[in-house]
């Protein structure tokens, strides 16, 4: 797959003190989850304003971004929607050590942009309703909300009735899931709450958020690729961590993190 690259931001004036970086060094390369990326490139809109310093962003699957970091991807920074890829990033010798750290606890939702027709609580969904045509859910095998819509449908006893009637439509990642419901392919789509709470693009229907308790907490951990002493990425991660980014990351629907 190829991945979709932003750059964004140019040179600020009057900049915070961070903005000592060289200009060779003024740039910083970061892999994230779909789930993530609204927010994230609200963030590094801020951050290149503040800072001067640019912010290359590639979005996909966290099993896709994590096979690409072993071939040589040269990020400095990786945001998965996962604890386990980073964790074997470091394991396996491809990410500096000690460097990983949970950024946010996501969370799921059943979304329906016509909650008229298709009801999202999933305690009250039909699958035999003739409206449903289609359930969006991201492929459980490279993307962790996937997983976690799996066990979520499961537990309603939907899944199976659904996959019967051929009606679960997977997306390789969660923003592409996001996309079939919103372009009318599906009625519902299983995703994460920061596409449904985004203060930058508010969208209508209705959500049911799932019970944190049915699904293994989406806990999600950022790595340092490379770099970790360089000035730019040490800039980032100190913007990151700061009051002004933990309370916009908040108003997108995610738990904090460390």
């Amino acid at each position: 797959m190829r991945l979709k690259k932003w750059v964004l931001g140019c040179a600020a004036v009057g900049v915070m003190a961070m903005s000592s970086v060289s200009s060779a060094q003024e740039s910083v390369r970061i892999a994230v989850a779909s789930n993530f990326l609204a927010t994230l490139k609200s963030l590094s809109q801020d951050f290149t304003a503040q800072s001067g310093i640019k912010v290359e962003i590639s979005n996909g699957a966290s099993g896709m971004l994590y096979a690409q970091i072993k071939k040589g991807a040269p990020y400095d920074l990786f945001f998965s929607a996962d604890a386990k890829r980073p964790t074997l990033l470091e394991q396996e010798g491809f990410a500096e050590p000690q460097s990983r750290f949970t950024y946010v606890t996501g969370k799921l939702v059943a979304w329906s942009p016509n909650a008229d027709k298709v009801n999202p609580d999933l305690k009250q969904l039909k699958a035999s309703n003739p409206n449903l045509h289609f359930v969006a859910i991201a492929n459980p095998k490279t993307a962790p909300y996937g997983e976690a819509a799996v066990k979520v449908l499961q537990h309603y006893g939907l899944y199976d009735e659904l996959s019967a009637a051929g009606k679960i439509s997977l997306g390789e990642n969660i923003g592409k899931t996001y996309h079939y419901v919103v372009s009318g392919n599906a009625q519902l789509g299983l995703v994460a709450k920061s596409y449904v709470s985004n203060p930058d693009k508010p969208v209508g229907g209705q959500f049911f958020e799932v019970p944190a308790n049915l699904y293994d907490p989406l806990v999600q951990q950022a790595i340092v690729v490379k770099g970790k002493d360089t000035p730019a990425v040490q800039a980032f991660l100190k913007y990151f961590k700061s009051a002004k980014a933990r309370e916009r990351i908040e108003a997108f629907g995610y738990g904090l993190g460390d």
